[in-house]
């Protein structure tokens, strides 16, 4: 009887035991699932968390994208525009130069023009009665550079003839001591230039002081010398733009 007692109460003890164990077992279980929960809550959190994050920078991204193709469109459309304003550019060049070849072409007609202007000038100074000492006047053969022109404003001219009327005599010498050249020689007033003095007159040509009169008088003033009496006349009295020729 005692050893059936002792055997029932084992039994209770092993089962108490075997609960025991159950209950520990189903603690640790509900732990582990709570800290499961837990971690998986936490896991949840930063996964939302970041798909949000996500979602911001994609839009950010697609609105930076859609800048950047808006951008990239105007820098097409400029580039366009500085290419076809190149060509502009350069089909205005090359109009540019040959309207610049047309006029390099017309500047040397008219600079030839000139020259023969000069020397027709100059032959038909030269012709009428001539003094007793006269030179020839030489044919224009520079072009006028202005660079080495300087502008001194505009006289007023008249012309002459070395003969004994206006002169008081025939010898064609002038105040510089040099023979008369018609179309180049003129006479100035020598309180303001001194004599051999070289100029350029528009429409004369290049001149030289070389002579003086009772009636040039004046900073602005100049008598052109000619042979014909009518040549004289026809000139008459005038303003001409007058260069000084720097040395």
């Amino acid at each position: 009887m005692s050893a059936d007692r002792a055997l029932l109460i084992k039994g209770m003890l092993s089962r108490k035991k075997d609960k025991i164990k159950e209950k520990k077992r189903l603690k640790f279980l509900c732990f582990v699932m709570c800290l499961t929960l837990v971690f998986a809550a936490c896991v949840y959190t930063y996964a939302e968390e970041t798909v949000v994050d996500y979602n911001q920078k994609t839009v950010v991204l697609h609105e930076d994208i859609k800048k950047v193709e808006s951008e990239q469109k105007i820098i097409e459309e400029e580039k366009k525009a500085i290419e076809e304003e190149k060509q502009n550019i350069e089909e205005r060049v090359e109009e540019l130069v040959i309207t610049a070849e047309q006029l390099a072409k017309n500047n040397q007609s008219i600079i030839e023009e000139n020259m023969r202007l000069q020397d027709t000038l100059k032959l038909a100074a030269s012709v009428g009665i001539t003094p007793q000492n006269f030179d020839d006047a030489e044919k224009a053969d520079t072009v006028v550079d202005y660079s080495k022109l300087q502008y001194i404003g505009e006289f007023e001219g008249t012309a002459y003839t070395p003969s004994p009327e206006e002169c008081s005599n025939n010898l064609g010498f002038t105040a510089s001591g040099k023979p008369i050249v018609a179309g180049v020689s003129i006479a100035v007033d020598t309180n303001y230039w001194k004599l051999g003095t070289e100029f350029y007159i528009e429409g004369l040509g290049y001149v030289v002081a070389m002579d003086t009169g009772n009636a040039v008088k004046g900073k602005y003033r100049f008598d052109y010398a000619v042979f014909d009496k009518d040549f004289a006349w026809e000139l008459g009295r005038r303003d001409w733009k007058v260069y000084k020729v720097i040395e």
